[in-house]
């Protein structure tokens, strides 16, 4: 069993997941317009303002570049950072002069992703048959999650915080509590001071990415949006490992970031081990890492990580990790690269290998990371790429094998997604490599 390849969304978050966030308000209100609102006819667009108590005041300045008719779209009871706005061009350019607002773009047409690969990879049919994770839990490693969501109701079982901090770095604490460590209800919240201070996507947050792969892995369909995650009745230990790095030399280009240390990760794993048997922990979830690693790395810095993996080995508990988001052809990043992770690149919905995935020989699976929508930090729902997104796919499928097979090992789980998912291959270097990228329903009944 190599079960390597933890799909390394970035130590900063999936690289992909950051190109979503909008550059802050610049000086000429023309660089906060999208290029594709063109000068010719109106446009239904999306105004973002710097923070959610501003929307009030910009829609009534939007309202008042034209009184002739209603222009600005009434807004749905939430605190959005956004109001949409249908107009001209030239009514848009002056709306970009308020500086509350940071961005204006088209309001598109778009399918609920999650209504796609989850069919994919057969989801849909496990849970119409009962398999939806149901007695199982799955904890997401991450950058917390939105409490409040309603993807995931009130199956969250159990939350912790370890954001450590060092002044040298520039790194300060994540927990809502203002320490470096926190356990109880609301340790893991994504919508402290701290995670939305700063922000560039005010609405979102700094720690939008944890919900959004919470979402993925065991979220539950809304009347908002009509897509369930893998798992949608798996409980959720969330775990928020990452820390607030302000004026950072580890953040280029950007005034503010998040990242997580290995320390906070590993006592995160520690946290999981301890209630992996309360709570039958399927699967923990790493979105995050960073490196390059051309083979396993169990050794040197590798060994502790992995004494921690197999700690949750011997309780049933799978280890699952983002192979990264570097494209390279035949390496992946820290810590996929420890061989008793179970490491995952992502794919397209129409199963291309994705240009940004890491792959190779450490990689043990593919599972869908292009266009992903699911739930995000802000009680709302938003598309993300990256392996990051693919990863808590195979962690939703663990949940639904463990609970059909309760007794089975993580290397026979694993094993059965191998078997039976969908063959890719492509190239690695000069050699032709296959990886299969998973159909839990074939692994369901055939595994």
């Amino acid at each position: 069993m190599r079960l390597s390849s933890l799909l390394a969304g970035a130590i900063a978050l999936a690289a992909a997941s950051a190109a979503l966030v909008a550059t802050p308000a610049l000086a000429d209100p023309e660089t906060k317009i999208d290029p594709a609102i063109t000068a010719g006819g109106e446009h239904r667009t999306i105004v973002h303002v710097r923070r959610p108590a501003q929307v009030t005041a910009a829609q009534s300045s939007a309202e008042a570049v034209k009184q002739d008719r209603r222009n600005v779209e009434p807004s749905p009871p939430l605190e959005l950072g956004f109001f949409v706005y249908r107009g001209t061009r030239a009514e848009l350019e002056q709306i970009a002069q308020q500086s509350d607002v940071i961005s204006i773009r088209k309001d598109k047409l778009n399918e609920p992703t999650l209504v796609e690969s989850i069919p994919l990879i057969g989801a849909d049919k496990a849970h119409r048959v009962g398999y939806t994770g149901k007695g199982t839990a799955v904890a997401i490693l991450d950058s917390g999650i939105d409490n409040d969501h309603p993807a995931f109701g009130d199956r969250i079982v159990a939350q912790a915080c370890f954001s450590a901090t060092d002044p040298v770095d520039g790194s300060t604490p994540l927990c809502p509590n203002g320490s470096q460590f926190q356990i109880g209800d609301g340790a893991a919240d994504a919508d402290t001071p701290a995670c939305t201070t700063g922000a560039p996507q005010p609405q979102y947050g700094l720690c939008y990415h944890g919900t959004h792969v919470a979402g993925i892995a065991a979220g539950q369909r809304t009347p908002e949006f009509p897509a369930s995650g893998v798992a949608p009745k798996a409980k959720i230990v969330a775990v928020q490992v990452f820390s607030r790095f302000d004026n950072s030399p580890y953040c280029p280009g950007r005034p503010v970031c998040v990242l997580a240390y290995d320390s906070s990760i590993l006592t995160g794993m520690a946290y999981a081990d301890l209630l992996a048997d309360q709570h039958n922990i399927a699967s923990v979830n790493l979105s995050l890492g960073g490196g390059q690693y051309d083979e396993a790395c169990d050794e040197g810095d590798g060994a502790d990580f992995k004494a921690e993996v197999d700690k949750l080995l011997a309780k049933g508990t799978a280890t699952v990790v983002a192979s990264g988001n570097n494209g390279f052809e035949a390496a992946v990043s820290w810590p996929a690269c420890v061989s008793n992770t179970v490491a995952v690149g992502a794919t397209s919905k129409q199963d291309a290998v994705a240009a940004f995935s890491n792959r190779g020989p450490l990689l043990d699976l593919y599972a869908p990371g292009v266009g992903i929508t699911a739930a995000i930090a802000g009680n709302t729902y938003a598309g993300l790429n990256g392996t990051s997104m693919a990863a808590p796919h195979v962690t939703g499928a663990l949940a639904l094998l463990r609970q059909q097979r309760k007794r089975a090992t993580v290397e026979q789980l694993v094993g059965a997604l191998q078997r039976t998912g969908k063959p890719i291959a492509y190239l690695s270097g000069d050699t032709e490599i296959t990886t299969p990228r998973i159909d839990v329903w074939s692994a369901l009944r055939k595994g």
